[in-house]
């Protein structure tokens, strides 16, 4: 599941993956925090321009 809570997070999973994720989440503590500990990750990129990436 941890493997997948970065892709989760920039909302590229499947629909069924996706949802498999969603679920997991709603009923585990652990994953949850770690998913937290990500979930900002979208909008930090956002942030970044070309130069940043080099």
């Amino acid at each position: 599941m941890r493997s997948l809570l970065g892709a989760y997070a920039l909302e590229a999973l499947g629909p069924e993956e996706d949802r498999w994720v969603a679920d997991h989440l709603a009923g585990c503590d652990r994953c949850g925090a770690a998913y937290r500990e990500v979930a900002d990750t979208p909008s930090l990129l956002a942030l970044l321009d070309e130069d940043d990436l080099r």
